[in-house]
């Protein structure tokens, strides 16, 4: 047993460590203490300059890294088929790479030309990386959404809203001209009559129905912050084909017609945003043509009070704003039914009542009686 040579491997193995554990901390260094005031192609470069003494032949290294259509490049380097890579991602996307390649043949006995610790090193750097452009560009959001909210005097949720919907501030400040506010119980938008604007809602629950001829109502949807209501008038006979009533204080923006088909002829990726939005509640509206379609009184408010605990309130209490007679319309039926069953899933200790509200015990055998219909 060759003792000598058994300590050299060990400690030859424990220096290759060394050295890929200082790389990682070299590259985190840099990642940790860069901001936006650095620029990517500082970033990129420094780290390129840094990765090649973590691997076993550094001084035939050389790296690249790919960010969506950027390429930051080690000098001299040959692109070979001696290669290790690994994958940037933001938010599971992948969105570029970085590559180490030996520019020269390698000489090895027993090794493989690129250790097994040494892409586990590369993957962690590539982590990183995703990591820290998450982070940037997460920051840069939110510094946008700061300087909107300032200069438009709004909220930021609210500038966090029109944000995604790649509106620029002149935009912004076409739909924000007029604010409205309504009361409790106060008509919004009346069934029937000629439309002239939609509605931005940020604050406040408002009840969307539909009236027959006797003036019976069915409720298809509780509007909360931040939707938009009366879409549908723009491209259709320009009637409002529902009403909506205000729930509680309710504020909002009136948009002219006009305003918002001059924005969506102009600026593409709004209407493409606007046609995202407009799908999900056209796949709402189908859910509920299905509850009321093919399910029973039970499945129906059963359905309902999911709805409003998981889409509305994000909470397991239904809060006094939803009264009896609105879960009644919402589900389709009398309010005496409605009263009876909501009665009845109190009795089985499924809901209870109280001055809060309506708050779910049972939500699991709510989902199994709306499943069953």
């Amino acid at each position: 047993m060759n003792v000598d040579k058994d300590i050299k491997v060990i400690i030859a193995d424990l220096n290759e460590r060394k050295k890929e554990l200082n790389c990682l901390y070299e590259v985190n260094n840099i990642l940790k203490h860069s901001d936006n005031s650095n620029s990517l192609d500082n970033i990129f470069n420094r780290i390129i300059d840094i990765i090649p003494a973590g691997w076993q032949h550094s001084d035939i290294c050389k790296v690249q890294i790919i960010l969506d259509d950027k390429i930051y490049s080690s000098k001299d380097i040959k692109i070979t088929e001696l290669k290790q890579t690994a994958k940037i991602k933001y938010e599971d996307i992948e969105i570029g790479e970085i590559n180490v390649y030996y520019i020269k043949a390698v000489k090895t006995v027993k090794n493989p030309i690129f250790l097994y610790e040494e892409q586990k090193l590369l993957n962690n750097i590539a982590s990183e990386i995703s990591l820290f452009i998450t982070l940037r560009k997460l920051r840069n959001l939110l510094n946008g959404e700061i300087n909107i909210s300032s200069k438009l005097k709004i909220s930021l949720a609210l500038s966090k809203w029109l944000s995604k919907f790649h509106l620029s501030d002149n935009e912004m400040a076409k739909l924000l001209k007029t604010k409205i506010n309504f009361k409790k119980g106060e008509t919004i938008l009346k069934q029937g009559t000629l439309s002239t604007y939609i509605l931005l809602i940020t604050k406040g629950v408002t009840k969307a129905f539909i009236e027959d001829i006797n003036e019976r109502s069915f409720a298809f949807k509780i509007i909360k912050p931040y939707e938009i209501v009366g879409l549908s008038s723009l491209f259709g006979d320009g009637y409002y084909g529902f009403s909506c009533t205000a729930l509680t204080h309710t504020e909002g923006y009136l948009i002219e017609k006009d305003t918002i088909t001059d924005i969506i002829e102009s600026n593409i990726k709004f209407n493409f945003e606007l046609l995202k939005w407009y799908g999900t509640n056209f796949q709402m509206i189908y859910e509920k043509m299905n509850c009321l379609a093919n399910k029973q009184a039970l499945g129906k408010i059963a359905s309902t009070l999911l709805y409003l605990s998981n889409n509305i309130f994000n909470d397991e209490i239904i809060d006094t704003t939803i009264t009896r007679k609105t879960i009644a319309e919402l589900s389709g039926m009398s309010t005496e039914n409605a009263v009876r069953i909501l009665s009845e899933l109190k009795n089985d200790g499924i809901i209870k009542i109280s001055k809060l509200g309506i708050e779910i015990i049972h939500q699991d055998l709510l989902k199994t009686f709306s499943i069953a219909g």
